[in-house]
């Protein structure tokens, strides 16, 4: 049987921590890589959030465009119903003698 010493336990403890340090360092440098990758995402979601606002915006406008334009068209309409309806009016309840 072999016997252990302390040196050959010193050496597996150095070995084990080595390894420990290389691990921790690869950890590091995936943390590092995530974080430009979530930075670069949020970026992205950014511009997609702007240009759907911007979006959101120009159908506002539109929106508010055709409720005028439509507002105005039922006002016409109204104005030449209301004078037809008078029209008729006098000509049935004051007809000329």
């Amino acid at each position: 049987m072999t016997t252990v010493t302390e040196g050959d336990l010193k050496r597996l403890e150095d070995l084990i921590n080595n390894r420990f340090s290389e691990l921790d360092r690869k950890i590091d440098s995936v943390d590092k890589k995530l974080d430009v990758y979530i930075a670069k995402t949020d970026e992205q979601l950014r511009g997609i959030v702007k240009r759907l606002d911007d979006t959101n915006k120009r159908i506002d406008d539109t929106n508010t465009r055709l409720n005028t334009i439509t507002f105005g068209i039922f006002s016409v309409v109204g104005v030449f119903a209301a004078g037809i309806l008078a029209i008729m009016a006098k000509i049935v309840f004051f007809p000329n003698p």
